[in-house]
């Protein structure tokens, strides 16, 4: 399908990129149906719809720059105030409500693999994606893609049926507080008038105090943990250690998480106060979020989509229903495991600026918290599962 911009005008392809992640930026703090969606949502299905109606082609070099090197820089970034200890001291209740629904998700995509493993290629990669999608948001995904090589074909199939699949859980996850029956049942932090922190969020980003200093020690920090990554990375590979080594350690995206977190946790004043590196990093995946959902094959998508829609409407149904069980088990309120839930699906962005539109002030920092650790355990759930599902089916 050609393109109105072709795909070597690689500045106007930047520029039409840029434009709409601005617009989803700008969307989200002014129309109340965007600080629903948030803009990483916007962003991802607005990547599709723009070479749907033919504006940009769906392959061109600028989109291989955002893989190459967009991607990995803008993960560490995220994941400079990764403090584990921190994570586990402020998170508090929640964190054992998100990891309710890690377990939810890991059970559907289980039980989905198995309805559906004489229906759905290369299964055990499709269920990595799902699993740390679903555990950690859409930023894990590609790190599936990478360490399970799956097809460029099936990979844009599987992304857009989670995508759409993540736009229904995620309006439903938003709904439950809105629930009488659930309300009543669950009890509430807040009442369902409360005043959004539009106000509050624009004050914090008017006084963050972001330098062009503090942007410069971000990104050579990151820069110099991605060179690391890939050098480690490269040697084991060309090691003659055990398949599962390789995919923990051979893997620039895991390794360059663990090796950010672990100097977030050692170094915490230094590396976590950097001003601006977790925006910084957030912008940049916005711009990842455009770019892969621009190259998804629409046909491709089409041809393999409901099945895959089918399979990760499963997964959604073990989310709830874990976090619904175990909501009320240890009698967390509705608020919590609507942010929970959030928090494991979309990660900090999703579910911060839920809590943030809604007024649930007490819930923003144990969000970003709990989806920050999305992002780290995310990639490690994935990898158990898809391998535990080609060991239990072979595909």
């Amino acid at each position: 399908m050609s393109s109105l911009i072709q795909a070597d005008n690689t500045l106007t392809i930047w520029a039409v990129i840029l434009v709409f992640v601005f617009f989803a930026m700008y969307a989200e703090r002014n129309y109340k149906w965007a600080k629903t969606l948030g803009a990483a949502l916007i962003c991802l299905v607005g990547g599709m719809l723009l070479s749907s109606v033919g504006l940009v082609p769906t392959n061109a070099p600028a989109y291989d720059v955002i893989w190459s090197y967009i991607t990995p820089i803008a993960i560490p970034l995220v994941l400079l105030n990764a403090d584990i200890r921190r994570i586990g001291r402020e998170s508090g209740k929640m964190l054992f409500m998100f990891l309710f629904a890690c377990a939810g998700t890991m059970s559907g995509v289980v039980l989905a693999s198995t309805i559906f493993h004489n229906h759905v290629p290369e299964l055990h990669k499709v269920a990595a994606i799902f699993t740390g999608s679903q555990t950690g948001g859409s930023m894990n995904v590609v790190v599936m893609a990478e360490v399970f090589d799956i097809s460029k074909s099936m990979f844009n199939s599987v992304y857009i049926a989670d995508i759409l699949t993540f736009t229904f859980t995620l309006l439903a996850l938003t709904l439950l507080p809105s629930i009488g029956f659930l309300r009543n049942h669950y009890g509430t932090l807040y009442p369902l008038n409360a005043a959004n922190m539009v106000e509050h969020k624009e004050e914090s980003e008017a006084s963050y105090g972001m330098t062009v200093f503090s942007v410069a020690k971000a990104i050579a920090l990151s820069l110099v943990i991605v060179s690391i990554s890939v050098a480690i990375a490269g040697f084991v590979n060309d090691s003659g250690a055990h398949e599962i080594i390789k995919q923990l350690f051979g893997q620039k995206y895991l390794v360059l998480t663990l090796i950010t977190v672990i100097l977030a946790t050692l170094f915490p004043k230094q590396i976590g106060n950097i001003k601006g590196a977790q925006e910084l990093g957030i912008f940049l995946m916005f711009i990842f979020f455009v770019a892969v959902s621009i190259e998804a094959n629409l046909r491709e998508v089409f041809a393999a989509g409901p099945i895959l829609i089918l399979y990760s409407f499963v997964v959604f149904l073990g989310i709830l229903t874990f976090c619904l069980l175990f909501g009320k088990l240890f009698k967390f309120k509705i608020e919590e495991i609507s942010i929970a839930a959030n928090a494991a699906l979309g990660g900090p962005t999703t579910a911060a600026a839920t809590a943030a539109a809604k007024g649930w002030t007490s819930l923003v920092t144990p969000a970003v918290l709990v989806g920050t650790l999305g992002y780290i355990l995310g990639n490690y759930f994935g990898v158990f599962i898809g391998n535990l599902v080609l060991k239990m089916f072979g595909v």
